[in-house]
């Protein structure tokens, strides 16, 4: 899935609510892997892509 061009602000959200979903399945004791793995993935690549951006917005953070 290509996050290049949302937003800050909406991939902070779906980082979020990504994260907020999975939680809620595991509590529930939903098991689709399929949607597991998908969702997890989301999580992961729109924190990774928020996290390049901020650093690059800020180099002053380098290293933290």
């Amino acid at each position: 899935m290509n996050l290049d061009t949302v937003s800050d602000k909406n991939l902070q959200e779906l980082e979020r609510l990504s994260r907020e979903l999975l939680l809620l399945m595991r509590k529930a004791n939903l098991k689709d892997d399929l949607l597991v793995e998908a969702l997890y993935r989301l999580e992961r690549q729109a924190g990774d892509l928020r996290r390049e951006r901020f650093d690059a917005a800020n180099q002053e953070y380098s290293g933290y």
